[in-house]
């Protein structure tokens, strides 16, 4: 069969679970393309390949997106004649099942799918029924049968199809810049996060956590570097890369340099980032580590957002990272339902303090079905109808906060990482540009830009590219498809 497979942007960290997939249906057989909806038509892709089935991979933010595409593919099928099955699968179907019928769509795949997508294409290629394929919905209710991959099962999977993405964006490759995941799943239960509503969902599937060997995280690894050079940099995406110090992150630290030497970035929980977790890190070869901050206040951190962290964990973890050397990444939320926009300069004083590389904000937007977005419309800060879909807008969604307020966090979200980094003698320079009536469109450009630059150069400095050319192309992109 030939299968269509639809992103959104090209993002410079490669969409893994699309090239997981693709290499899995390649090796059962299948004809494989990708197209991007910034980049690329999708009826015209489709009328050039002639699909059988079109497997849209969607976040939240980037719904409005597809559901334009799908309209438009809808209508070529059904003045054209033409029969393709349209299955959506990536984090918004799993937690959002009415979509499927928002979109009149023919099926989705909720949690993993590395069995499920090729079974489906199994008994769509003999005519069969699909009623009862795991992780596959039928319908608004969701799929009855689910269940996740075990660690074994992780191992045993092909490596992702990089080519499919580097054919769509040729230029990703000359960045220098990696990403593999070592593993999946998270036990904590941070009310912002979808982790405990996948938890919840796949509770009788199986351990939460399933972790690669280190050989074939490993043996991946050497592979790309074989195949796809230059390798200057890896990034390792998993919600965190070690939970405590055993005999995997051991092994990793003890192999990791031996045979791939090159310096990485990963993420990690202030709580589990302890004096020999991070000797070993740094052993390894760790450049560079994400580290989340969500809110300068403990109470609202742990009650609220249910981080588990107290002031003295973030303290301590962020210097003991600059004990050894590792530069740190972490974001900060504003906008917190039930806080105030005292709440969000303290957090911002707080962040500061906390002295990260490069420290981010961004505006809160609960996202429907987690724990927070419950407590938001319970406590009436959000109406009743409010979608619920991230946008990145800006501009909270909450009802409590009057507009001036909205746009001062706005502001505070573009300029914080320059706020956090700046001198002292700039900061209240910097507060007046946040407080005033500073255009919202040039604290974006002026913003954003300073975070991309600072986190190039602190975090990523190997991945950046040699050929000024690579340079211009990524910055282009990034323009045209953020801004």
């Amino acid at each position: 069969m030939r299968i269509l497979f639809v992103l959104n942007i090209p993002y410079a960290i490669e969409p893994h679970g699309v090239m997981l997939l693709s290499s899995i249906c390649k090796e059962a057989g299948h004809e494989v393309q990708l197209v991007l909806l910034k980049k690329d038509s999708l009826v015209q892709r489709v009328q050039k390949f002639n699909p059988h089935v079109v497997a849209y991979s969607v976040i939240g933010s980037e719904l409005d997106v597809f559901a334009k595409a799908d309209e438009s593919l809808r209508k070529y099928c059904e003045e054209s004649g033409n029969k393709i099955f349209r299955i959506m699968g990536g984090p918004h179907p799993t937690f959002s099942p009415a979509i499927l019928e928002t979109l009149a769509l023919d099926a989705i795949c909720q949690g993993d799918g590395e069995r499920a997508l090729p079974t489906l294409l199994d008994r769509l290629e003999k005519g069969e029924a699909l009623d009862d394929i795991p992780n596959i919905a039928l319908t608004t209710a969701g799929a009855t049968v689910r269940e996740k991959l075990n660690s074994e099962e992780l191992d045993a999977s092909p490596f992702a199809d990089r080519d499919i993405y580097y054919d769509a964006v040729p230029y990703i490759p000359r960045t220098g810049l990696r990403s593999f995941v070592a593993s999946r799943g998270c036990p904590f239960r941070c009310t912002f996060c979808y982790n405990h509503v996948y938890n919840k969902m796949f509770e009788n599937c199986g351990p939460i956590l399933r972790r690669r060997s280190v050989d074939s995280l490993l043996t991946e690894i050497e592979q790309v570097i074989a195949h796809y050079p230059p390798v200057r940099f890896i990034r390792f995406f998993d919600d965190t890369f070690s939970l405590t110090v055993d005999d995997w992150l051991r092994e990793f630290a003890e192999e990791y340099p031996r045979r791939i030497g090159i310096p990485f970035y990963c993420l990690m929980r202030p709580n589990t980032f302890s004096e020999e977790a991070a000797e070993l890190l740094k052993k390894a070869g760790c450049y560079s580590l994400s580290m989340a901050v969500e809110s300068g206040s403990e109470e609202i951190r742990n009650t609220i957002l249910k981080r588990g962290l107290s002031d003295d964990d973030m303290h301590q973890a962020f210097e003991r990272a600059r004990r050894h050397g590792i530069n740190t990444y972490g974001n900060t939320m504003v906008g917190i339902p039930g806080t105030t926009l005292e709440d969000d300069f303290h957090s911002l004083e707080f962040t500061r303090n906390l002295k990260l590389t490069v420290p981010t904000f961004s505006v809160c937007s609960p996202s429907r079905g987690t724990e927070l977005a419950d407590y938001a419309l319970e406590h009436g800060y959000m109406p009743p109808d409010a979608d619920m879909i991230t946008r990145f807008s800006a501009e909270s969604p909450l009802i409590t906060y009057t507009a001036r307020e909205k746009k001062i966090q706005a502001r505070i979200a573009c300029l914080g990482t320059l706020y956090c980094t700046v001198p002292g003698f700039l900061k209240p320079l910097v507060k007046m540009m946040i407080t005033g009536p500073f255009p919202i469109g040039l604290a974006q450009k002026m913003g954003f830009s300073f975070a991309i630059f600072r986190i190039a150069t602190r975090l990523f400095p190997h991945a950046i590219p040699k050929n000024p050319i690579t340079i211009l192309r990524v910055a282009i992109d990034g323009i045209r498809y953020f801004w």
